[in-house]
């Protein structure tokens, strides 16, 4: 680049910047050619040439802590033609091998914003003037999923109680923000399930300070134009009259289209083909805590029968979580949860996302998945090594959802694709041969007639066998009710950890499938009674699942590894097949 290129390019940043710096007060010509002279001068400034003519420039800066881009100009008819899109994956692919983040400024209010949003730039802080972004350095970036096809990518996460300043709860919910602000591709829009502030106090004005201290200074690194953040209600924040109140002042942006006297408590989004539907699982016209309307969400996903997509969103579990089970409090009410679980079966729902229990949990019930993720900040009582501060990206697309779990330092801890990719069972094979190992999804199908009415001792269909202790996976009938049971004991020595599923009728044929899943925790032992009925998790009371489950090579069939006295199957014509896939 030559002196003779000044004045050209001061040209087209004059043409293209005018408009704005003049909406911020900071154009004269004279302050124009000066800070453009700054730029020009500095090592760094490079010409944009389209076939070999001059049509702007951009100063690509490369410092010890990390690389700056300004003075990024095109002349207007290029505008919107893909060629800056084009420029800056080069120097963002020239910055990654740098090691170094990218840091930049844009001018509040700038579309120009977008951009560099869509391509993994944060934004760190804003004021009257200017936007202060940031792009992560290479290896620093957590790769988002992206849908296969069309589709959705998002965050979601919750439970901070935070907006208080200098509370313990402030620095562990930084540090899971920080983890969501390296995500490349930023998130499309991010779903808050609840308790983002302490709250709980009788002063509406200091639940106000906390909300604002929580959304202007905790979460200012979030611009919410590009990046929209829908809330849910919560304990935390929602908890009586002048709460709820409070919450749709803070949250004015939210829509008013939830039922009568819950406007912008529960309300719906539609984005394109998918449904966001927000319901209020504390509103105090219905009772308080562990109470949700269910009439407004079945009208509500009639209405949108059409939306290839539908998420239901809430604060508290339906399904008890790792054993936390309390109605009202813990979960939904049980006069509501069923009422609702069937409404969300009986709409093709692919996924209820809640908090409130200080865990990540995975269930899946009639082939809709609960998403309990709870660990935005709020570190107290969560199980040590099992448990940990987290937030979830997710992709939907025509093939289903994937997400991954993420901790503060950035590591994906989990991941999930769903539904399972598990041959039809016209595919399954003899145990020997279904390639069954550590890592793996497993799937076992049991078919036969069960024992005659009266039997209650615990019956085996399938044990799988290592010399010298017990059986690490027992799987079978137990109790009067005769009721699918799975027992898992990967530790020699530790106590067993058990999974309880239907009661089976009786002297009767039976066709029972059970899928176990090494990604999805506790809830990753799942049943059919058909192969062609949705999967159901087994009730459990455990914090971790089959994720450190070996299996042995030996199997045990019709009876325990004890030998034909350890607890038989007492009924008739028992066969066993099954399939292994790949992992989560």
């Amino acid at each position: 680049m030559t002196e003779d290129d000044f004045e050209p390019l001061l040209a087209i940043r004059t043409d293209v910047m005018r408009e704005h710096l003049e909406r911020v007060g900071r154009y004269t010509p004279e302050r124009s050619r000066r800070m453009f002279r700054g730029h020009f001068d500095e090592p760094g400034t490079r010409l944009i040439l389209q076939d070999g003519v001059r049509v702007g420039c951009v100063g690509f800066r490369q410092y010890e802590q990390e690389i700056r881009i300004d003075s990024f100009y095109l002349e207007r008819r290029l505008h919107g033609s893909g060629l800056g899109t084009t420029i800056l994956k080069a120097l963002l692919a020239e910055a990654d091998a740098t090691g170094l983040p990218v840091r930049l400024e844009v001018l509040t209010g700038s579309k120009a914003d977008r951009l560099y949003l869509r391509h993994g730039f944060v934004k760190v802080r804003e004021d009257a003037i200017e936007g202060f972004y940031e792009r992560p350095a290479a290896g620093q970036s957590i790769p988002a999923l992206m849908p296969r096809g069309p589709g959705h990518q998002f965050v979601f996460y919750g439970d901070a109680c935070s907006g208080v300043p200098g509370a313990p709860h402030e620095r562990t919910f930084a540090g899971i923000n920080a983890s969501v602000r390296r995500l490349v591709p930023s998130p499309e829009f991010i779903l808050f399930l609840g308790d983002e502030i302490a709250g709980y106090t009788a002063d509406a004005d200091a639940l106000r300070q906390q909300w604002r201290h929580w959304l202007d200074q905790e979460m200012a690194w979030l611009d919410r134009r590009a990046t929209p953040m829908w809330h849910t209600t919560s304990n935390h924040a929602t908890y009586d009259v002048m709460s709820e109140q409070v919450f749709r002042e803070i949250h004015a942006h939210l829509p008013r289209n939830g039922p009568v006297g819950q406007e912008g408590l529960s309300y719906w989004i539609r984005r394109g083909d998918l449904l966001l539907v927000f319901v209020h699982t504390l509103w105090t016209g219905l009772g308080g805590e562990g109470h949700v309307e269910t009439d407004w969400l079945r009208a509500v996903l009639n209405q949108h029968a059409d939306a290839r997509h539908k998420v239901v969103a809430g604060h508290h579990p339906i399904h008890p979580v790792n054993g936390f089970s309390g109605p009202y409090q813990r979960d939904v009410g049980p006069e509501h949860a069923n009422i609702f679980w069937d409404v969300l079966s009986a709409n093709g729902v692919l996924a209820y996302l809640c908090g409130h229990i200080l865990a990540f949990d995975i269930q899946v019930h009639r082939g809709v998945l609960q998403i309990c993720t709870a660990g935005a900040g709020t570190a107290h009582r969560m199980p040590e090594g099992i448990e940990y501060l987290h937030a979830v990206q997710a992709a939907i697309d025509g093939d289903g959802l994937r997400y991954q779990v993420f901790d503060a330092s950035g590591q994906v801890r989990e991941s999930l694709s769903w539904p399972p990719s598990v041959p039809t069972v016209d595919r399954w094979t003899s145990l020997r041969d279904a390639g069954i190992a550590r890592d793996r999804i497993a799937a076992f199908r049991f078919t036969g007639q069960t024992a005659d009415a009266g039997a209650s001792s615990a019956q085996t269909f399938l044990a799988a066998c290592r010399p010298g202790v017990r059986a690490p996976v027992w799987i079978g009938l137990s109790g009067p009710s005769q009721r699918l049971t799975v027992i898992l004991e990967p530790e020699p020595g530790r106590s067993p950890h058990y999974w309880l599923g239907p009661s089976i009728t009786a002297d009767a044929p039976f066709d029972i499938q059970l899928l176990v899943h090494p990604g999805m925790g506790p809830g990753g032992l799942l049943y059919r009674l058909a192969a062609d009925v949705p999967w159901t998790s087994l009730s459990a009371a455990s914090a971790w699942g089959a994720e450190s489950l070996d299996w042995p090579g030996l199997w045990s069939v019709g009876h325990g590894p004890g030998g034909p006295g350890d607890r038989a199957f007492l009924g008739r014509n028992l066969a066993i097949s099954a399939t292994a896939d790949e992992g989560p």
